[in-house]
């Protein structure tokens, strides 16, 4: 199992339970979707292409939340 580390905490999510997991990814989507408003609150670094957030734009942001979670749900099985 591949280690994923989280973009909101920092913490591998082999250490996140389930609700953890929904958390931060719930967090991740916010931040990448929106980043405008939550880029005050710390700089995200994209898990997927190991960009800035704020260097997407919204089609880029969206393709790597996708797969994002997707690699997350793959390795949480």
């Amino acid at each position: 199992m591949e280690k994923i580390s989280c973009p909101t905490c920092r913490k591998a999510f082999d250490q996140h339970d389930e609700r953890q997991t929904n958390l931060c990814l719930e967090k991740f989507i916010n931040i990448a979707t929106n980043p405008v408003v939550y880029s005050s609150t710390k700089k995200i670094i994209c898990p997927t292409c190991e960009k800035d957030m704020l260097d997407h734009n919204q089609r880029q942001a969206m393709e790597c939340v996708n797969k994002f979670i997707k690699q997350v749900k793959d390795n949480s099985d």
